[in-house]
């Protein structure tokens, strides 16, 4: 008979998780995942990528607005084992403690570094060169348990957000092929994480969306990158918003205030950055436009002038 599993998730990534638990031949009895939401103008109402998959998959799928609404639901589901990947919700100690092999954590970074909601965000930004998969015990600390099992990649250095997604949803596949067996004893190894080394995650808000052109033009780079394909980074030009898609880093010196327009060319705009060098912005978006690059733009016309300011 399959081993009986739960599993938790919301987003994309997820759904590479909860496609590994099928391949693997278990039973997945129900998927737990967040509310429906309205968005944009239309107010058009939204499944997650894990709710469009499982009623692909004719998997039974609970929306709780808070998970210890469905307890009971959840002990009459008899599982064995609760997976969880990205579910984007906290799990409390009395919905952990209900299957007998336990509750588990597929997250996309190497703990104790980068605990939290945006893990992806965060290596990229910060320009770790690498990254990986744990595999954890869930504890009601956030990403505190104890590690069953990790592994690592190395991040480029053009990784953006995007494509170091694909990768970890690829890399969170294999690693539950490979180890979910295993997870149903009540002997699985584990090494609790070492916390002086904890660094933290936290969400991506509207302020960390905003360029500082003050700070150093790989800094910058790095920020654009970590943001891309979402949130995206974005500066202030005159009153109106403009989202940065690309840019690289030029090695040349400059006095001009940091956030200056240098100059506008087909290959980019180049602005001053608070460290005296450059970045040269090669793919933008303004305000109800497509993205665009910069040798597209310039042909054409646009806003910007040599020797104005994007706000810090």
């Amino acid at each position: 008979m399959s081993n009986r599993v739960v599993f938790f998730g919301t987003p994309k990534i997820a759904v590479s998780c909860l496609q590994a638990l099928l391949d693997a031949n278990l039973q997945v009895v129900a998927v737990v995942t967040k509310p429906d939401v309205y968005i944009g103008r239309k107010q058009i109402l939204q499944k997650s990528d894990v709710k469009i998959f499982a009623n692909e998959h004719h998997i039974p799928v609970l929306q709780p607005v808070r998970v210890n609404e469905i307890y009971d639901e959840l002990l009459q589901l008899h599982a064995d084992l609760f997976v969880v990947c990205a579910y984007g919700k906290l799990i409390s100690e009395k919905i952990l403690q209900i299957p007998p092999f336990h509750c588990v954590n597929i997250h996309t970074s190497l703990l104790p570094r980068w605990r939290g909601g945006a893990p992806i965000h965060y290596a990229v930004w910060s320009g770790d060169k690498q990254t990986g998969v744990s595999l954890m015990f869930m504890t009601k600390e956030l990403d505190a348990g104890n590690i069953i099992y990790q592994q690592a990649i190395p991040i480029d250095d053009k990784e953006t957000y995007h494509s170091l997604y694909i990768k970890l949803a690829q890399l969170s596949y294999r690693v539950l092929i490979d180890k979910i067996h295993s997870l149903f004893t009540s002997h699985v190894p584990s090494q609790p994480q070492d916390i002086q080394f904890v660094t933290i995650a936290k969400n991506i808000t509207r302020e960390n969306e905003k360029i500082n052109w003050n700070n150093s033009n790989l800094q910058i780079e790095r920020q654009i990158r970590g943001l891309f394909d979402k949130p995206i980074a974005y500066t202030t030009y005159i009153n109106f918003d403009v989202k940065i898609y690309e840019a690289t880093c030029l090695d040349l010196q400059t006095e001009t205030h940091p956030g200056t327009i240098v100059q506008i060319s087909k290959n980019g705009m180049d602005v001053a950055c608070g460290n005296h060098q450059i970045l040269k912005i090669t793919k933008l978006q303004l305000p109800g436009k497509k993205p665009i690059y910069l040798k597209d733009m310039v042909n054409g016309h646009h806003p910007f002038k040599v020797n104005h300011q994007f706000n810090s």
